[in-house]
């Protein structure tokens, strides 16, 4: 025999204290709000009704089962209500993390773009509803189907109750016993009818959670029923068993129980993302969880039509990130929805940014600063240029004057421009341009060849290697190193500040990117002492931009041997003793006699240290950022271990690095707090 509280050590908190451990690093005040909202509704809703059926000998406990009641309901039936609303939650959490957007881009918005320049198919016509579409259409005929079950219920329990025994169709005459099933179903159809109606619904991963929490739930009462745990009245049900020991109306019970929670969870999801997407909302809910739920029931009531081509652009980049940069679509999901959105919008204009200056069918040195100088200029537009609708043209313009510039590609600047600029300030992005230009003072290769472009040079007359290797000094590199990376790791922290977090000013709550007024620059170089979040956060940067520096010096030395086959190298010359050292290095022989550790070892001997004086700010990043972060150092950091394995050496492969090593050691990172 069991006894109900068993029933919850043995069957309940250990599969909801592991997903709990699972999904920890990840639990936010979005997460928090659902557990604390569902919990309270399932307490306030379920209880009368609880109280009602056991008054009415719908089910029971057998002596010594339970250790007292509140009312007709046992202590541990309230604990009930709470554990498996924690468990179907994080369930829900775990199921739907990996899927970026928590509603389905449907055909007509993945086709209907926008995203070509004025006078092309996508046009903005100046109507903004032709543009824009609603995520969360209302849903009435959907809900239609619960008022259906809703008297279909009533039916039942006008029969059990023999109220109007003459209006019950002859086919549910079955007296008492459609008590259990007719109160279920009129006790639950109420709220998922409402739900439903405002346009909630089970998407991909959802229904999978729903799935496993419902069969889990039902396994958990049918081994309580056949270990007496509690009895279900055969007078007030059907008799009818789904497995022995679960009438179906148990059956019935979890799975729309089940149903409503899940249902809940993905319609909060939903109202979280339409923050971010929405520009006139805030994109970080208030930490007041009454304001936080007033702001959510706002915007279920009137949700705001979305921009379908900022749709269209995030499912265009996460695609792109997928094929081509696969670190970061797996490193990504070490971060919460919200947060991944903005990186995502991020990492796609950076990459398509860094791609466009690098094109090999631009050949020239002079072409690929025009380029850098349209991306400049339209980066300028974006955040000094007002509001997206009305300055696309002028956008759409700058854009045009960039060559090779594909239909993906303008996706990318246009979902930057959607998202990011209310979120992070310019400066990290200007910051980037300048490496961006760091490389093009490098000898541009030829297209199509597989020779340094340097060995053509070599035997010019008027050719000085030196004018066409820009890192000469340590200082040189560092400085690069900070504007590839360090600004990115900038740009990354102002994200999370400004979507995990509110600012202490409320008129800052739609822009935060406005709250960010003690920085000129992306290193916080201005602060004003006497404002003690904005020195942390200034701290905070410093160290960021450290680790940032850090990475890419990994990536430099993984990368030595193959970045000196398009002619560039970022190991300072003043590291080389001789002109034949630096030679043996960026024109190597073909006897593959060429040792890369002195230069490797070195850096990355640099590169440890500032990952140990740096990693500490992570502690300064929202709590759900916190993790992301570390795991993102840890697994780029087994690139170095990898290398420092090999003694140093590298070819122009780079390094092979186990998948199960940096899986590991993001994993350390992620939960367990180490990097």
């Amino acid at each position: 025999m069991l006894t109900y509280l068993q029933v919850h050590l043995y069957l309940l908190f250990p599969p909801t204290l592991l997903l709990l451990g699972l999904y920890r690093p990840l639990i936010g005040r979005r997460d928090a709000l659902k557990i604390i909202w569902l919990c309270f509704m399932a307490t306030l809703y379920t209880t009368p009704w609880d109280n009602w059926i056991l008054s009415q000998s719908g089910w029971g406990y057998p002596a010594g089962s339970i250790l007292g009641r509140i009312y007709h309901v046992p202590y541990e039936e309230h604990l009930f209500f709470l554990v498996h609303c924690v468990f179907l939650v994080l369930l829900h959490a775990l199921y739907t993390h990996p899927i970026l957007l928590p509603f389905s881009v449907n055909k007509r918005v993945k086709t209907a773009p926008a995203i070509a320049r004025s006078g092309q198919p996508g046009k903005n016509t100046g109507n903004a509803r032709a543009d824009t579409v609603q995520t969360l259409p209302r849903r009435p005929l959907a809900a239609s189907f619960w008022l259906v079950v809703m008297l279909l219920g009533g039916v039942l329990v006008n029969e059990a109750h023999q109220v109007y025994p003459e209006y019950t169709p002859l086919a549910l005459r079955c007296g008492r016993g459609a008590f259990y099933m007719g109160w279920i179903l009129i006790w639950i159809s109420p709220v998922v009818g409402w739900l439903t109606y405002l346009g909630a619904k089970l998407e991909r991963g959802a229904w999978k959670a729903w799935l496993v929490g419902s069969a889990w739930l039902c396994a958990v009462d049918t081994i309580a029923i056949r270990n007496g745990a509690w009895f279900i009245s055969t007078e007030t049900t059907l008799n009818i068993q789904v497995v022995r020991g679960l009438p179906f109306e148990e059956f019935t019970f979890f799975l729309v129980v089940s149903y409503l929670v899940v249902l809940a969870c993905s319609l909060i999801s939903h109202l979280h993302t339409l923050l971010l997407l929405s520009p006139d909302l805030p994109p970080c809910p208030p930490a007041n969880p009454v304001s936080h739920i007033a702001l959510l029931a706002r915007v279920a009531l009137s949700p705001p039509r979305i921009d379908a081509r900022v749709l269209d652009a995030l499912v265009e980049a996460e695609e792109t990130l997928r094929r081509g940069s696969k670190s970061f679509d797996v490193a990504k999901l070490a971060f919460g929805r919200e947060i991944r959105i903005g990186l995502v919008a991020m990492y796609a204009w950076c990459r398509v940014t860094d791609d466009l200056v690098d094109e090999p069918a631009i050949n020239t040195t002079q072409a690929r600063l025009d380029t850098l100088q349209q991306i400049r200029t339209h980066l300028a537009e974006v955040y000094n240029g007002g509001a997206l609708a009305v300055n696309q043209a002028k956008l759409d313009v700058i854009l045009d004057r960039i060559p090779q510039l594909s239909d993906s590609s303008r996706s990318a600047f246009y979902l930057f421009s959607a998202i990011v600029p209310r979120l992070v300030p310019a400066e990290p992005f200007f910051e980037l341009c300048d490496g961006y230009e760091t490389d093009i003072a490098f000898v541009s290769p030829a297209p199509g060849s597989s020779q340094s472009p340097l060995r053509g040079k070599m035997g010019q007359p008027d050719f000085d290697i030196d004018d066409h290797l820009p890192i000469k000094t340590s200082a040189d590199l560092l400085q690069y190193a900070d504007d590839v990376a360090g600004s990115i790791a900038a740009a990354i922290c102002h994200l999370s500040w400004s979507i995990l977090t509110c600012p202490d000013d409320p008129a800052y709550a739609v822009r935060p990117v406005e709250a960010f007024a003690w920085t000129t620059s992306g290193s916080g170089s201005q602060c004003d002492d006497g404002d003690e979040t904005a020195v942390i956060r200034r701290w905070t940067i410093r160290k960021a931009r450290e680790m940032g520096q850090a990475l890419q010096l990994v990536n430099i030395s993984r990368d030595i041997a193959k970045d000196a086959l398009i002619g560039r190298l970022y190991i300072p010359l003043s590291t080389f003793p001789t002109s034949r050292d630096l030679l043996d290095v960026l024109l190597p022989g073909d006897d593959a006699s060429t040792s890369y550790a002195p230069y490797t070892l070195a850096y990355l001997n640099i590169a440890e240290k500032m990952r140990r004086d740096s990693i500490g700010a992570t502690k300064n990043l929202p709590r759900t950022a916190k993790g992301g972060a570390r795991a993102m150092a840890a697994s780029y950091f087994e690139i170095a271990e990898a290398i420092k394995r090999n003694h140093g050496d590298i070819d122009e492969r780079g390094i092979k690095v186990d998948k199960w090593r940096r899986g590991l050691a993001a994993a350390r990172a992620f939960w367990a707090g180490t990097a």
